[in-house]
């Protein structure tokens, strides 16, 4: 060793050892690194795949994030649709959504999720963007049932836009049906003509859209002109109530409201809101 040490007259045969033995270094550390690289690799495959399925949860959030976006931003818009056809009424409004809904050829109803708490009064005009949906006939503080101007015991005094002409709207049971069965023959309706409110009786503010005429009987038959309503009244989810100048003025008691109630079956076809049926001399005509 101290010649080694010295003289270096061993590295030779150290350099000779060390390369005849590396062969079994390799082999002694084989199992070990083979060990040690199949746990990076499933270490990795681990990774990667949590990684991944993080991923697949987050693009899966945000694919939900921009459904809900776009879904909001068609409610903003129908919102400013409905807020833009107001302001051109000039009436006071106040916005609800539909909770509930009864379309059968027997019933033609929805429910709102506005009721009395929010001054919301029996016979009160109910509209959306497009035009007259129906009038609340039921409230309750949290709630309010709505008929729908297609029900078969609702009416509504409509005018047709152009020519002036006075006659009623009758309500079919079908959703996308009403009829004018009180036409003279001399009314000269042809299909596309607009039918609006008229503003008689005193319940369903005038110029509100109402329906488009889309048959006209030949001359000499006996049916009916036939019109479809303007207002989509089995899709659209938000509505607005109306108040028309005098029952925005004097709203309605809870003992005028008990005074009118009017249940399903007895449903008005336009009457007199309880804040007109107040006022001296008004004698409005019923539609129903």
């Amino acid at each position: 060793m101290i010649a080694d040490n010295r003289f270096k007259q061993l590295s030779g045969l150290r350099y000779l050892l060390t390369t005849v033995t590396h062969p079994i270094h390799m082999i002694a550390e084989g199992p070990a690194a083979v060990t040690n690289w199949i746990g990076e690799q499933f270490s990795s495959r681990f990774t990667l795949q949590s990684e991944n399925r993080q991923f697949r949860q987050e693009n899966l959030r945000l694919q939900g994030e921009m459904l809900r976006f776009r879904s909001l931003e068609e409610e903003n818009s129908r919102l400013r649709l409905q807020l833009g056809a107001t302001l051109k009424l000039g009436e006071r409004v106040a916005l609800a959504e539909l909770v509930g809904i009864n379309l059968t050829p027997y019933r033609q109803q929805v429910t709102l999720s506005k009721g009395s708490m929010s001054s919301v009064y029996q016979g009160q005009v109910v509209i959306n963007a497009s035009g007259v949906m129906g009038q609340v006939i039921q409230v309750s503080p949290f709630r309010s049932t709505v008929l729908l101007i297609t029900d078969s015991l609702h009416s509504i005094p409509v005018r047709i836009h152009g020519s002036g002409v006075l006659t009623i709207a009758h309500g079919t049971g079908h959703i996308d049906k009403l009829e004018l069965p009180y036409l003279p023959d001399s009314a000269n309706v042809k299909v596309g003509d607009l039918l609006v409110t008229s503003g008689l009786g005193n319940r369903f503010p005038p110029d509100y859209p109402v329906a488009l005429v889309t048959e006209v009987p030949a001359p000499g038959s006996s049916g009916a002109v036939v019109a479809t309503p303007m207002a989509n009244l089995s899709q659209d989810r938000q509505v607005m109530l109306v108040w028309n100048i005098d029952s925005a003025l004097e709203l309605p008691t809870t003992e005028t409201a008990a005074e009118s109630l009017v249940t399903p079956d007895e449903a008005p076809s336009g009457g007199t809101p309880p804040a007109a049926q107040a006022k001296p001399g008004n004698n409005g005509e019923h539609d129903g």
